[in-house]
């Protein structure tokens, strides 16, 4: 209710008028049970009864009417008299983030329907299309994938110009694409392996389906990667240690950031496994917890470790009670919201720069390579560390051994002596 963030007669009339006058209690109570605080809800609101008045000035009767030409006029209007030099403000953007939590209200009550944004067809739609399909049906590629691909395509398509109708596509000759790929490599920041894969698979389709003369896959080199030529790299123990001592777990965010680093340093997991693990997924009966399955490979349940066990139970004690989901680690203020992966590694990178570890591109997966290792230096099978990891094929997990130098050392040749 509007009345538990204000308390003037006055003030509540001039929200409870007008189109959206019906609708500010809702938007005000779900602030309220979401926590956060008067500073925050506030200014959002005053945003919103400022919106509301400007549509009673339109004539606005019904939140139905309301187009997003009336929400770009509005904001307009809002910055209309707004005089500053800073770089780091933008004007309207206190707006725009008031109007999204409106609506997103409007929208959950089914009081407005967001308009369907207009679909722009492409020249190419009707090979680019399908080979999208093909990516989700055939491949089973992730959508994160399939979006990588979807602007690596689109954007070569887009420098062909009028060559991408069916008839100018399929009289491209070799010299001509070779010309094309060479621009748009130089072109696009995309990484090259990437990006010629991309473009190699998506040839070999156009030549499977008849779009092309030939197939043009050929004509973008391989980038040559060696299978376990990489090296990867954990941490001591001593710089766990410092990791964990730096953690400040009386609050708490620190009381979550240390479960989520214990959590990954005793089961050598991913960060999105950590972002993903549900209150579910803890078995306190049994002291078991289950790791879901990523990147094709396999779930497995583990037994409980106390220590980890100890510090979710004491980061569940700060845990928002509110909140419908289900994900163990949330964000400390509102909206409380699951912790994605990027928001993981980013807070293990920066706790491992805390501790004095200063890694290129150091993140969740050290610790994981950590675990890895240090399971390998303590005698554990090749088998058993795979079936933790939850890699699929026991190949992937051959890179580990590398970094086992205690059981390099014992089959190291003695380097000959001059004769």
């Amino acid at each position: 209710m509007l009345e538990f963030w204000y308390k003037e007669k006055r003030t509540l009339v001039d929200f409870r008028r007008g189109p959206l006058g019906p609708y500010f209690d809702g938007l005000a109570d779900q602030f309220r049970i979401r926590g956060y605080s008067s500073s925050s809800v506030l200014p959002i609101l005053a945003k919103c009864c400022q919106f509301n008045n400007f549509l009673i000035e339109q004539n606005i009767i019904r939140v139905a009417d309301i187009t997003p030409s009336l929400v770009d006029a509005f904001l307009e209007y809002s910055i209309a008299d707004i005089r500053t030099t800073s770089r780091q403000y933008v004007p309207g953007s206190v707006t725009r983030c008031a109007l999204k939590h409106l609506f997103d209200h409007l929208t959950s009550i089914g009081a407005w329907t967001p308009p369907k944004p207009k679909v722009v067809p492409k020249i190419y739609d009707w090979l680019f299309l399908p080979f999208l399909k093909s990516l989700r049906d055939e491949h089973e590629m992730a959508e994160v994938t399939i979006k990588r691909y979807r602007e690596i395509i689109s954007s070569f398509l887009d420098n062909l110009g009028e060559k991408v109708t069916r008839k100018g596509f399929y009289s491209l000759d070799a010299a001509t694409v070779e010309r094309y790929i060479g621009k748009h490599l130089n072109d696009s920041p995309v990484n090259y392996s990437v990006m010629a894969s991309a473009l190699r698979r998506f040839f070999r389709y156009c030549a499977d389906q008849k779009f092309l003369r030939m197939d043009f896959s050929g004509l973008l080199p391989p980038s040559h990667r060696y299978r376990l030529a990489s090296l990867p790299k954990g941490m001591q123990d001593s710089a766990l240690d410092r990791m964990l001592q730096g953690i400040e777990r009386e609050t708490p965010g620190g009381a979550r950031d240390y479960a989520i680093a214990i959590l990954m340093m005793a089961y050598g997991i991913r960060g999105v496994s950590a972002a993903e693990l549900l209150l579910d997924d803890i078995d306190w009966r049994t002291s078991r917890i289950r790791i879901r399955a990523q990147k094709g490979g396999k779930e497995v349940m583990l037994p409980l470790v106390d220590a980890v066990g100890d510090a979710i139970i004491a980061y569940l004690n700060h845990r928002h009670e509110g909140t419908p989901f289900r994900e163990v680690f949330l964000t400390t203020r509102p909206p409380f919201r699951p912790l994605s992966s990027l928001a993981i590694s980013t807070l293990i990178r920066r706790y491992m720069a805390r501790a004095g570890v200063l890694e290129v591109g150091g993140g969740s997966r050290t610790l994981r390579y950590s675990w890895a290792i240090r399971a390998l230096q303590h005698n554990s099978s090749i088998k058993a560390i795979a079936d933790v990891l939850g890699h699929r094929y026991i190949n992937t997990t051959f890179i580990y051994a590398k970094a086992d130098l205690k059981a390099l050392r014992e089959v190291a040749m003695p380097w000959p002596e001059k004769g």
